[in-house]
């Protein structure tokens, strides 16, 4: 069922307001229409706390501290996704004895290489310890090199406790590296470099909100847009006053925008909404479909991420074009899903009748069918609650899904998908099932057919709050004129950068986010930096 839509929440609030605004003459003696409060003042931002870092931003993280060479020690416990997201995950679920204990470990590794690996060498040591008590030397790499591993600088008493664990190390290994490898183990095993930490500093004015310290919003704003710790001149800017208000935010945000990161933090954001990452584990019929092989797997992962890559960099274009875009990319593995015949490892962009956008690529229409047959109803439940965040409930427990054996007459996946509906079914499958129909022209590889067990298709639907649609065209042409699309695009980034569902408080801010959305042409880059810029990113309720 769906849930009361963004945009009629968006109407009962503009009801209330102009409701609000019809008071007598006294109470408004101009007649001028009333002025809303800023936005900071209307809401309620989420509570402070912290949260853990994602593998992804664990291992990003020490790339840029470490440099490449110490990727490969790295042994990480596996994220667990809450609420469709990694992101909430590593806030919603604790850390078991399991994890600690790679933590430590991979943290000693780090400290090893940091001392043998020379690139990481010169990144961590600022000095070279003359000889086991050099206390200077530690005192110096554990101000330098840990304001960078803990995201803002350290006090005179942590100095002096990672100095101390550097001497100890040092002294009982006759070796001052040692030392070193110990500092920089305790750095990356602390809390304060596995965790982000988003307390802030109370408001005497306001008692509800927060403001994040400089270096919090610092690391809030890497992590969302870089996807690892802030660099240096982030926490330079930071603690010398640079992100104080929203244009400062927005500046160093745009910045952010050209670094390299920024686009590997967006691909990783679209792998895991968009479930690319698990592509790999797609499994066909090898006798129907012997050429999809895991070179073809890599292929169409890599084929949409290129799309919206396209999409979001090369053409800032409008964000909804992820609908009906008529472009993609193919190289010799993923080519022959398009009847066509390309060499070489290299994609190529290319325009193909029939295929529009996101629901046309292979990587969505394998990853939610069968292994022999497509599944209208997993394609559906996808477009309502990824790309449109509606929420369908779960199938009654005593419902059997598999379908009835075989009677040996040749049945359309329409004709077996009403064969099987109960009634109590009914409701549910009304609003998944016409949109996955709609789609099957595409196989569940993702090759094109017009008519199933050599029947001909009935790819036409109709779904209440969405309309009436006509293949993949017609679904194109729906998703991109519904309303809640763009703002679902909004939410689920909005999502990923907190690290928790939106909250009735935040609901004045994440509107100017969706308004500032809508006059940017839906640009993502825009979105991102109105995201970074809004009281509800930059502000807390009392922590956890």
């Amino acid at each position: 069922m769906r849930h009361l839509s963004f945009a009629l929440r968006s109407v009962a609030l503009t009801s209330l307001v102009a409701l609000m605004a019809c008071g007598d003459d006294e109470s408004n003696p101009t007649g001028d229409p009333p002025v809303d409060p800023p936005v900071q003042e209307q809401m309620t931002p989420a509570p402070g706390g912290m949260r853990k870092l994602t593998a992804g931003q664990f291992t990003a993280s020490v790339r840029y501290l470490f440099g490449e060479g110490v990727i490969e020690e790295l042994e990480l416990p596996q994220d667990t996704s809450a609420l469709g997201l990694d992101a909430i995950g590593a806030v919603e679920h604790a850390v078991s004895p399991q994890a600690v204990e790679l933590y430590e470990l991979t943290a000693r590794r780090i400290g090893e290489v940091s001392i043998n690996d020379p690139d990481a060498r010169t990144r961590v040591m600022s000095c070279s310890p003359a000889s086991a008590e050099d206390d200077g030397c530690y005192r110096q790499i554990a101000e330098r090199f840990g304001r960078l591993v803990w995201r803002r600088t350290l006090d005179a008493a942590e100095i002096d406790l990672l100095a101390g664990v550097a001497r100890a190390a040092a002294v009982e290994y006759e070796d001052p590296d040692q030392g070193v490898a110990a500092l920089v183990s305790t750095l990356i095993q602390s809390p304060d470099f596995l965790y982000e930490i988003e307390i802030g500093d109370p408001n005497p004015d306001e008692p509800t909100k927060r403001n994040l310290r400089p270096t919090e919003l610092a690391s809030r704003m890497s992590f969302f847009m870089l996807g690892r710790t802030p660099d240096v001149a982030l926490l330079d800017r930071a603690e010398a006053g640079g992100l104080a208000d929203e244009e400062q935010i927005r500046q160093a945000a745009t910045e952010m925008l050209g670094k390299p990161e920024a686009r590997a933090a967006l691909r990783s954001f679209y792998s895991e909404v968009f479930n690319l990452r698990t592509v790999l584990q797609i499994q066909k019929d090898p006798e129907k479909y012997p050429l999809f092989t895991d070179a073809t797997r890599t292929a169409i992962a890599e084929e949409t991420l290129l799309f919206l890559d396209d999409l979001v960099w090369s053409q800032d274009t409008d964000a909804r074009s992820l609908f009906d875009a008529d472009f993609t990319y193919v190289n010799e593995d993923n080519a022959w899903l398009y009847g066509l015949a390309v060499t070489g490892k290299t994609f190529q962009k290319i325009t193909i009748d029939g295929r529009l956008g996101l629901l046309s690529k292979p990587s969505f229409l394998a990853k939610y069918g069968h292994p022999e047959y497509t599944s209208p109803t997993k394609r559906g439940l996808f477009v309502l609650t990824t790309l449109l965040c509606d929420s369908v409930p779960p199938p009654p427990e005593d419902v059997n899904p598999t379908f009835p054996p075989d009677d040996g007459t040749p049945k359309t996946m329409r004709q077996r998908l009403e064969a099987h509906q109960s009634e109590s079914c009914a409701v549910c499958h009304g609003q998944t099932d016409p949109i996955g129909l709609a789609l099957e022209n595409f196989d569940t590889v993702g090759k094109w057919r017009d008519n199933d067990q050599g029947m001909p298709l009935d790819v036409t639907g109709q779904v209440p709050g969405i309309g009436e649609f006509e293949g993949i065209a017609g679904v194109a042409q729906r998703l991109r004129e519904h309303e809640d699309a763009p703002i679902c695009m909004a939410r689920q980034l909005f999502r990923q950068s907190m690290g928790h569902l939106e909250v009735e408080g935040e609901e004045p801010a994440l509107e100017a986010i969706d308004e500032a959305f809508q006059n940017s042409n839906y640009s993502i880059q825009s979105l991102l930096v109105e995201i970074a810029a809004s009281p509800a990113f930059r502000l807390v309720n009392e922590p956890r």
